[in-house]
């Protein structure tokens, strides 16, 4: 059964010129899988990919990259002989829906042929939620004209690329080890080049006519693998007017996935997983599937009352970060393409914590633990990638992949085509603060006290390390500086104590300060053990504690805060023409490759900070340094638009606030930066995320101030004129609160999320809402009513 209107994103007719980018939009997953929405029978144009989470490899590319695995969607129809495809048949009519509370893409395509009449096919496709393992396919065909004789190509793909057209490259990362058939079960057996990893595939393709499935007589099987491609294929004579379906399961192994003994037997564990999902039944297995959506849209669901457009195309992006989440894996992150591409070769980067991990942290904290993890257990690279450039504690490398090290390319491809330089690696060290953040973060939220004592403490401590030989002391002004950084704005890529790198640098020191002084002080043994291994001493405390209060940062008289040394001193150019979708365009007076020696700002960079640590700035700072960058922000990156979303809604500029929300709700759906053909912005999925909870809903974490240790959730909406009410769920320190916002109030209700089986009853949480406290009682809707 289709959902209701607001779950369905549409495609009403094939357009050649936009296949790319409706396979980006219309991609499936479930954490552990990606998968292009191509078509079936894969029309001219098509970039099918597929890609497992972890599965890297570098072979004769430039860098190691995420490999585009054998396809598993194949399945092409003929009709007396005559290809049934979009590209190749007279179309009388075609919609595609992705169907985001089920997740599922369905497909129904009308066709012509002048030698047998009309024929309907339609298709249906999900890579399981329940078992990420599993791809569901189901094709339905009539011919309404005449009989006819069908044959059906059911395959998997071994002969994928990585293709980069921009750079003029096409890698083979694997070569095809084994493919045959076996009682009736396809197997294609993958091995890739460097790491010997095996993926197997294991398939199955069914027939049955008529409402009810029946054995359809005369059918002729026969499997073949040539050029790469493992094909079944099934012939029969097709009556006239009868309803034709066709079932296919593939199930999907790494030797990641398996203990080391059983890598050789790779293929078993595909085929016995298949066989399970045959005896289980394709029904059973869709219904287990659109179960667990269910579930998961039960926790991270936003309704928007009286903006239908915008609550739509807000679930279009849920829906993608729900597909880039991994439940069970904390060996792997979010890629900022997830796995809808390998575009930026699947690397991970600094906007996995920063604008990804928050919807995890307050949705799916299980998913947001693992995604830290993955970093926990790459501290050691991080150190050694630290002492690559002579520098003390741990250094996350701009470009993560399997390993932990430093894989950034050494060039890059410009939005004007122009091959450049790449520097990132060497200079733009956030990335250590930015993970450091993002763990405190999610401790916050989370009240996670065993993952900050086992695995956090240590990633804040060697991070506040690195800070401390970072820092270069200047006589003079007698202050700390940190020179030679790249910060979030990349049009300058050599610069002298960039504001937001000095603040994070000093917030990271004074957070592994107190982390030691107050937080481990209350668990001495666990203290004790990490300091002896990291060789922390009493004395590099205090030198932390000092270097921080002498970090180089300054707010001005007027509120200012310059993005770094000299930026006043640029080419002062301003935004002064905006697209017709309210965007900033490019200034003629500066050509992109002498940006840097203007006051022009990629993406948000002094606002980003404000954002991070909005308690530490008054209103009227934020107000300053919002307007003065604003004119002066191109928003070249998709993570921007949303930072601005938040500064508006704080500034109480509703109205622009909504303009910039609006960029990035449509910028994949409207291809707002005209590449999302090469796959979804997962940094823009995350930033949307948090500008409507964190910005309209105005929902921020508080330390308490009252002389109690911990934190609070404060809440102060600020909801567009159009929006009636806004409902979402968030999870909190072990309970789940669900919000219920107007113009008039704030409706809150929590219960327990523990394992004990309380729902919250008797409990009390307090909240603030508009600046002031309450104590919320746990499993009843408590309203609080305002003024507006």
């Amino acid at each position: 059964m289709e959902s209701d209107y607001e779950w369905l994103i549409r495609e009403r007719s094939f357009n050649p010129n936009r296949q790319a980018e409706c396979e980006s939009v219309f991609s499936l997953g479930n954490g552990y899988l990606g998968s292009r929405g191509v078509l079936e029978e894969m029309p001219a144009g098509s970039s099918q990919g597929t890609y497992v989470a972890g599965i890297f490899d570098k072979s004769e590319a430039e860098t190691v990259e995420i490999v585009n695995l054998p396809g598993p969607v194949g399945f092409r129809l003929y009709a007396d002989g005559e290809p049934v495809a979009i590209d190749q048949m007279e179309v009388t009519g075609h919609e595609r829906v992705l169907d985001m509370r089920q997740g599922t893409l369905v497909r129904k395509t009308s066709y012509r042929s002048e030698k047998s009449g009309l024929y309907e096919y339609r298709s249906l496709r999900a890579f399981s939620v329940a078992d990420e393992h599993i791809m569901l396919m189901r094709v339905h065909f009539i011919a309404l004209g005449a009989d006819v004789d069908i044959l059906v190509e059911s395959s998997i793909d071994g002969s994928t690329l990585n293709i980069r057209k921009e750079m003029g490259t096409e890698v083979a990362h694997y070569s095809v080890a084994e493919a045959d058939q076996a009682d009736g079960i396809c197997y294609l057996v993958a091995k890739l080049n460097d790491s010997g990893r095996n993926v197997a595939y294991a398939a199955n393709i069914s027939v049955g006519c008529g409402d009810s499935g029946e054995v359809v007589d005369g059918v002729v099987r026969t499997s073949e693998f040539a050029d790469g491609k493992l094909t079944e294929s099934v012939q029969f004579k097709a009556r006239k007017e009868t309803l034709y379906t066709f079932e296919k399961i593939v199930s999907i192994y790494t030797s990641r996935d398996v203990p080391r003994e059983d890598t050789r037997n790779i293929r078993n564990v595909a085929v016995d997983a298949l066989k399970q999902s045959l005896d289980t039944g394709f029904d059973e297995m869709l219904a287990a599937h659109t179960d667990v959506w269910d579930e998961s849209w039960s926790a991270a669901d936003i309704v928007i009352d009286g903006d239908p457009g915008a609550m739509k195309a807000l679930r279009f992006n849920l829906y993608h970060l729900m597909i880039a989440g991994n439940r069970s894996d904390d060996q792997v992150s979010i890629a900022p393409k997830a796995l809808t591409s390998s575009w930026y070769n699947g690397h991970f980067f600094w906007d996995t914590e920063l604008f990804v991990l928050p919807f995890f942290t307050f949705t799916y904290p299980g998913i947001a633990r693992n995604l830290l993890m993955y970093r926990y257990y790459r501290l050691d690279e991080a150190r050694k990638n630290a002492r690559k450039q002579n520098l003390p504690g741990a250094l996350f490398p701009w470009e993560s992949a399997e390993t932990g090290e430093e894989v950034t390319p050494k060039t890059w491809v410009n939005p004007e085509g122009t091959i450049i330089d790449v520097h990132t690696m060497e200079r733009e060290h956030h990335i250590a603060g930015d993970v450091a953040y993002a763990v405190y973060q999610y401790y916050r939220a989370t009240a996670d006290t065993g993952f900050m004592l086992d695995y956090g403490a240590e990633i804040i401590l060697e991070t506040a390390r690195f800070w401390a030989g970072r820092v270069a002391y200047n006589d003079t002004s007698g202050k700390y500086e940190i020179k030679d950084v790249i910060g979030p704005n990349e049009y300058q890529e050599c610069v002298d104590n960039n504001a937001y790198t000095n603040y994070l640098a000093r917030w990271n020191l004074r957070c592994g300060v107190m982390l030691y002084t107050e937080i481990l002080n209350g668990y001495p043994d666990k203290r004790k053990i990490l300091c002896e291994k990291i060789g922390l001493e009493q004395s590099e405390i205090n030198e932390w504690q000092k270097i921080a209060d002498n970090i180089e940062f300054t707010v001005l008289e007027d509120g200012m805060i310059e993005e770094f040394s000299g930026y006043f001193d640029k080419l002062n150019v301003i935004i002064e023409k905006w697209n017709e979708r309210g965007m900033p365009i490019f200034p003629d007076a500066v050509p992109l490759e002498r940006a840097h020696e203007s006051q022009l700002v990629k993406q948000a960079d002094v606002v980003l900070l404000l954002h991070l640590f909005n308690e530490d700035f008054s209103h009227d700072v934020k107000t300053v340094n919002l307007d003065y960058y604003d004119h002066r922000t191109t928003h070249e990156s998709s993570l921007s638009p949303s930072i601005y979303t938040i500064l508006c809604t704080e500034a109480g500029e509703v109205d622009r606030a909504y303009k910039y929300l609006k960029y990035s709700l449509y910028g994949d759906l409207s291809d707002n930066y005209s590449n999302v053909k090469h796959g979804i912005h997962a940094a823009s999925l995350g930033g949307v995320w948090q500008a409507v909870v964190f910005g309209f809903a105005g929902v921020r974490m508080k330390r308490r101030g009252d002389g109690v240790a911990g934190e609070i959730l404060t809440v102060n909406p600020r909801l567009p004129e159009n929006w009636k009410r806004l409902q979402f769920n968030l999870c909190w320190q072990g309970f789940k609160l669900e919000f219920d916002i107007s113009a008039g109030g704030v409706g809150i209700l929590f219960r327990s999320t523990s394992d004990d089986g309380g729902d919250g009853a008797g409990v009390t949480l307090p909240i603030e809402v508009r600046g002031r406290r309450y104590e919320i009682p746990g499993n009843n809707m408590t309203v609080i009513t305002y003024d507006n």
